[in-house]
């Protein structure tokens, strides 16, 4: 996955937090953000993840976005237009 959450944050005019929500036995490379390991699959179940895929997630906890793969020139576009850079 290549994903990078300086620019993200950029985009977003730091307001906000990237992770890597990792599967449970899902051998990664080092990455450029901070990761956590969803150790029971929770994070995968309730928002269907699959595969190489970025996920938006809201404060309120409801999917903004889903694209695919991770590393789409579609995160960081849809974070400038959200905050309107």
């Amino acid at each position: 996955m290549s994903f990078d959450a300086a620019a993200a944050a950029e985009a977003a005019q730091v307001l906000l937090n990237a992770c890597a929500v990792l599967a449970p036995k899902l051998a990664t490379p080092a990455l450029c953000l901070p990761t956590v390991r969803d150790g029971l699959d929770e994070f995968r179940r309730v928002y269907g993840a699959r595969g190489d895929e970025a996920l938006l997630v809201r404060p309120d906890g409801h999917l903004g976005l889903r694209v695919t793969p991770a590393s789409s020139p579609e995160l960081p576009a849809h974070l400038a237009m959200l905050f309107g850079r």
